[in-house]
């Protein structure tokens, strides 16, 4: 494998860290190149480029198309791969530059599309996910597949834990990655029948609705939330609640509540919360403005038996 450094990295994430730490360490890395207002990964970023000597380009997407230009214009350049990059890819540079822009998409493809993969497969409770490297085209997520990776969702995880996991995943595939591109691999087409568009969660995917989901689903959907969001929504009383952490229950009433009643609140056995379909789940960890705390803790607050948590 040539020791040239040929390979540009677009990203906008930390799970991108450890596939630019590999990278560097197989003699490739050229350059990382980020958006000017990411402040969360400047300071990894930065301290990289100045103890590797890596050039780091902070990049304008009104002047996405010149500084793509820029960077392109050295004839070694071999791959300009992108890492959870918010930006489509100018025209221009796809069709200047064929063979040389590649995603990393930290989900499967084509089942998978949008911008965050990782919420979409914790929220629907997926049995795996993974990466799938396919050639940038001018529609999103949808150019030829030339490497996919699946990772088992065996165990529950959260999103903060779920994207370290890819984030290595995407430094293991490297080597084989690579030499599919070095042998001219085109990839696979996508089979656009079972091809499914997400967008960016928005308020109301990150609320829970006690009306319909079960215990499982609502517990899903806070794990799909934590960190990122500081947990899924719920409201009581006009007041603002996140949970972080749950687990399923099977405590039961001596009759039936409707969903999002609270069953008990106690030291000894916790905050429960009736949910649809005749299901439970104990609320570990929640979130508000005054605290990270447990969840039986709301007793301070006046939450008590009987008391509905709203759906939003």
């Amino acid at each position: 494998m040539s020791a040239k450094r040929d390979i540009i990295v677009l990203c906008n994430h930390r799970m991108a860290f450890a596939a630019i730490q590999t990278f560097f360490a197989i003699g490739r890395l050229h350059t990382i190149a980020i958006p000017i207002h990411n402040d969360d990964i400047k300071d990894f970023c930065f301290a990289f480029a100045s103890q590797t000597g890596i050039n780091l380009v902070l990049l304008e997407k009104e002047k996405l198309n010149i500084q793509l230009e820029e960077l392109t214009k050295d004839t070694d350049i071999k791959y300009v791969f992108t890492m959870t990059f918010p930006w489509k890819i100018p025209s221009e540079s796809l069709e200047q530059h064929p063979n040389l822009f590649y995603n990393f998409h930290y989900g499967l493809l084509p089942e998978m599309r949008g911008s965050d993969p990782v919420f979409e497969s914790i929220r629907q409770q997926k049995k795996e996910t993974g990466i799938t490297v396919h050639v940038i085209e001018k529609e999103i997520d949808r150019g030829a597949i030339i490497f996919k990776k699946e990772l088992p969702l065996d165990v529950p995880v959260t999103h903060g834990l779920l994207c370290t996991n890819l984030s290595y995943l995407g430094s293991h595939i490297i080597p084989e990655v690579l030499t599919l591109l070095e042998a001219n691999t085109k990839g696979i087409q996508q089979e656009e029948t079972i091809s499914h568009y997400y967008k960016r969660p928005n308020a109301s995917d990150v609320c829970i609705n006690w009306q319909n989901q079960d215990a499982k689903s609502v517990e899903a959907l806070i794990r799909a939330c934590n960190p990122w969001n500081k947990g899924a929504y719920t409201q009581w009383n006009g007041w603002n609640i996140r949970i972080l952490e749950a687990s399923l229950t099977s405590f039961k009433s001596e009759k039936p509540q409707n969903p999002g009643t609270i069953l008990n609140i106690n030291e000894e056995k916790g905050l429960i919360i009736q949910c649809y379909n005749d299901t439970q789940l104990r609320i570990n960890i929640v979130y508000t403005d005054e605290a990270f705390m447990s969840g039986h803790k709301l007793l301070i607050f006046g939450l008590k038996n009987g008391e509905h948590f709203a759906t939003l």
